[in-house]
């Protein structure tokens, strides 16, 4: 057996190869990222006079550098393993007692760490699931950049409109956004009158902006405390920032119906069998009978962890979403910490979201709520054990394809 570790960059990668005895066949030797350098790998590789079966080559899932070559070596009919970059650093810490990184040692490593054996898989989703944690990625780093904006708007209305916010809660709802398009700052409502106001929202859905309300806030900007100073350089940048807003929001909104369409769309025909769509459609069907689970949830949890039948167990996918308390144990003593940082953070974050949903909408894990709470249970901890179950919960329906059972919440509840 050959046991071939890969290390991966943006311009070329690191191939070594070890055997049986973990003596190094091939040392480490580069190879661009590029067509040609796919190639040299593979005559390297073919230098080693073996059937496939007898080469397992493991590579970091580094970013997304890894996946032209991932995909590259498995349409090949290679044995491809994917590790996490933190297994392989813990196994070069313990094999090295120090702190020792080139691409070279790093290659060697990884074919060290997949002849030992001591590894987890990782895994690459398929063309669907591939395209749906796309989008749910740009998504996310979309909203943080709204975020952002949203910041950088609010420290300024602080300064030149400080009590706008004992009328309009949310600045950034559809009322606010046109209030302050119109009216920027405090200044800038010196010649509006309470009808002007009501009007700009005449043709917003669900408008609930009266007279009064109208009248309260040229109250509030009569009486600001703003002084009115660099007024029109503060306005066009608020404008400019609503705009970015805007924009940004409906990028969000574009992409949430993009996933859904997704999240809909059955995997192409002429790769798997009627049975098999049926399956599918089924299995999305029975997870949206979840009460207080959203789209959005069951999006994020797909997108993050692709197909759930890969993981052996629970525990298993509860691991890899990082929904577990730290632990120290000394002797007698045992301390449970804060929420483990590692995991699937936009799937964690999706379902800890979704918990606060569930208590409200669902009755069986609102009953397991109080009974936390009642064991003396912080809310954010007995939050976080809800998140927990509604991940079980998932899973279960996702492997059995069966709709929410509410009877079996209540087996071996956390």
């Amino acid at each position: 057996m050959y046991f071939i570790g890969i290390d991966i960059a943006k311009v070329f990668n690191v191939c070594c190869v070890v055997d049986d005895n973990e003596k190094i066949v091939i040392k480490p030797f580069p190879f661009n990222s590029t067509a040609i350098g796919f190639k040299k790998l593979i005559n390297n590789i073919e230098s080693l006079n073996c059937n496939k079966e007898e080469i397992t080559i493991a590579m970091e899932a580094t970013g997304l550098l890894f996946e032209n070559l991932y995909r590259y070596l498995k349409n090949l009919n290679y044995n491809v393993v994917l590790l996490n970059p933190y297994q392989t650093a813990q196994y070069r810490n313990m094999l090295t007692m120090k702190y020792v990184k080139n691409d070279n040692i790093d290659s060697l490593i990884i074919a060290l760490l997949i002849k030992s054996g001591r590894y987890s898989k990782g895994y690459v989703n398929e063309e669907q699931l591939s395209s749906l944690k796309v989008l749910f990625r740009h998504k996310e780093n979309i909203k943080e950049k709204l975020k952002s904006i949203k910041r950088e708007t609010s420290s300024l209305l602080v300064v030149v409109f400080p009590e706008l916010e004992k009328v309009i809660r949310d600045p950034y709802n559809v009322t606010g956004l046109i209030l302050l398009e119109k009216y920027p700052t405090a200044k800038h409502y010196e010649y509006a009158t309470a009808s002007r106001i009501v009007k700009l929202f005449r043709k917003v859905k669900g408008n609930n902006f009266t007279l009064d309300k109208a009248e309260l806030l040229l109250s509030y900007s009569r009486d600001s405390i703003y002084s009115g100073v660099a007024k029109d350089a503060r306005a066009f940048f608020i404008r400019s920032n609503i705009k970015l807003i805007k924009a940004l929001q409906e990028q969000i909104s574009q992409l949430e119906e993009e996933m859904v369409k997704l999240f809909n769309k059955t995997i192409d025909s002429s790769t798997i069998t009627i049975e098999d769509e049926d399956y599918i459609s089924s299995v999305l069907t029975n997870l949206r009978t979840i009460p207080g689970v959203s789209d959005k949830t069951l999006l994020a949890v797909l997108a993050e962890c692709g197909n759930l039948d890969r993981f052996k167990d629970v525990k298993s996918l509860i691991g890899y979403l990082g929904l577990y308390p730290t632990m120290e144990q000394s002797g007698n003593t045992l301390k449970y910490g804060r929420l483990a940082k590692r995991g699937a953070k936009y799937a964690k974050k999706a379902l800890y979201l979704a918990s606060v949903a569930a208590v409200r909408h669902n009755s069986e894990l609102k009953q397991i709520f109080r009974n936390a709470l009642a064991k003396g249970r912080a809310k954010k901890e007995a939050l976080i054990i809800i998140a927990r179950k509604l991940a079980k919960i998932i899973w279960a329906i996702y492997n059995h394809n069966q709709p929410y059972t509410p009877s079996r919440v209540f087996v071996a509840h956390p």
